[in-house]
């Protein structure tokens, strides 16, 4: 136990000396340094005394595990491999690194869809979520974003026998599928006005990549749109990419954990270390991200 007591202390040590490198993606550009002469002792106005330090970091050393959670069936970030039944992707690897690197196991709760991931980890059941998270407004609000992992444009497929829609502008009136919690629909609605499509689809729901894809064969739906590294896991004969030319919606996907907790920077400092020195571009390979 006490030396788990010292384990934070030398990670925060080795974060002070090495984040300058890699920057520290929570402190915005130009913002005001911290005051060197802050007020004495007792002279704080009542009720605004700083919250006490978070501590889960050291929750995490002494339960020996990281509980990440993830939405499962989504090759080839995070899904069971066949006929083994291993947890297996790029995701999972990027998982296993940082619990390496915290000397713990990695504890992973593997939903069907988004809403239980992002439930629980409001409710404080998971310690992180590794699971294709890009920072949008409201997520940075909830939680702390990493540093990017992997950028990633997104596509959208079509039935390769379908005559009605050969360009963007044919979606309009068209039924677009998109992952629940995603934000799938607003980059196709930013595409389309960005480069003057006059085209307006409609769009619905699913709870996950699969389902979508169903929908699509079984013609419930006119479009499937996706994020292209998925896409080796759904292109086949009988589907084709709607104008390849035109990538959109790029965006980064990072590691979400608690706002304000002390884990962050640990995990922050695992992934610069790793795009440092070039592992992260060798698992972009190895998993054939586009």
């Amino acid at each position: 136990m006490k030396l788990k007591k010292l384990v934070p202390a030398a990670l925060s040590l080795a974060l002070v000396l090495s984040l300058a490198a890699c920057g520290s993606p929570s402190e915005p550009s130009g913002s005001t340094p911290p005051d060197t002469n802050p007020p004495a002792t007792g002279s704080a106005v009542p009720g605004t005394e700083a919250p006490a330090a978070d501590d889960s970091l050291q929750k995490v050393l002494d339960a020996g595990k990281l509980t990440i959670a993830a939405e499962g069936n989504w090759v080839p970030y995070v899904y069971n491999e066949d006929g083994t039944g291993e947890l297996t992707g790029f995701e999972v690897d990027i998982a296993k690194e940082i619990c390496s690197r915290l000397g713990v196991e990695p504890d992973f709760q593997i939903s069907s869809s988004w809403d239980p991931v992002e439930a629980g980890m409001d409710s404080g059941r998971y310690d992180c979520i590794i699971c294709g998270v890009n920072p949008k407004p409201e997520r940075q609000e909830k939680y702390n974003m990493s540093i990017a992992y992997a950028e990633n444009p997104f596509c959208l497929v079509v039935n390769g026998d379908n005559e009605e829609i050969k360009s963007f502008e044919d979606l309009d009136g068209k039924v677009i599928g998109v992952s629940q919690g995603a934000t799938t629909q607003g980059l196709i609605e930013q595409m389309i006005k960005d480069n003057g499509f006059s085209c307006k689809p409609e769009f619905r729901a699913f709870s996950g990549y699969p389902v979508i894809k169903s929908s699509l064969d079984a013609g419930n739906i006119d479009v499937f749109a996706m994020d292209r590294s998925t896409l080796a896991g759904y292109m086949n004969e009988t589907v084709e990419l709607l104008q390849p030319e035109v990538k959109f919606g790029e965006q980064g996907y990072g590691v979400a954990t608690k706002k304000g907790c002390d884990l962050s920077a640990v995990v922050d400092q695992v992934i610069c270390d790793r795009l440092a020195d070039g592992w992260l571009d060798q698992e972009v390979k190895t998993w054939g991200l586009v």
